[in-house]
């Protein structure tokens, strides 16, 4: 599972840097979980221990919130400059609420695509299985060790 975790964070890095996801405090974000991803799966693998367990989970539940908030932000940006678009500046103000989420939510309308974000879930989930079942592992192994002479 730890591989599926490393061809995540690898994955959603190369797409990053392709778009030079970088240039403002908020593109900055993804870059920052990718990097926190990376250092609980060291940790993991390093020393598994209910901390460091502990640690990979909370990592990967921020890396999610991570992904759900940038989702939402690059719905708001199209969303936001929607009115400016040369195919619908004119008609924006008549089109209803469920109308105008419809056109930002399948691309017609921004530059920003909005489910890119959703890239860091798989980050996060695979992050999160890959703590699954350890516990029980650091468990036994540290009763062993108070068992010997």
């Amino acid at each position: 599972m730890a591989f599926l975790v490393v061809i995540s964070i690898l994955s959603v890095a190369v797409a990053l840097a392709y778009e030079r996801h970088w240039e403002e405090f908020w593109q900055v974000v993804p870059w920052v979980t990718l990097v926190l991803s990376g250092l609980a799966l060291v940790a993991l693998v390093l020393r598994t221990s209910r901390a460091t367990i502990r640690i990979a989970r909370i990592v990967a539940v921020l890396v999610l919130v991570a992904a759900l908030l940038g989702i939402w932000r690059h719905f708001d940006h199209n969303y936001g400059t929607a009115v400016m678009d040369q195919d619908y500046s004119e008609r924006w103000g008549d089109m209803s609420v469920a109308e105008r989420v419809w056109t930002v939510a399948n691309g017609s309308v921004g530059h920003v695509p909005v489910p890119a974000a959703g890239a860091l879930v798989p980050v996060g989930l695979t992050l999160w299985m890959t703590t699954l079942g350890l516990g029980e592992q650091s468990r036994r192994k540290a009763e062993a060790r108070r068992q010997k002479p």
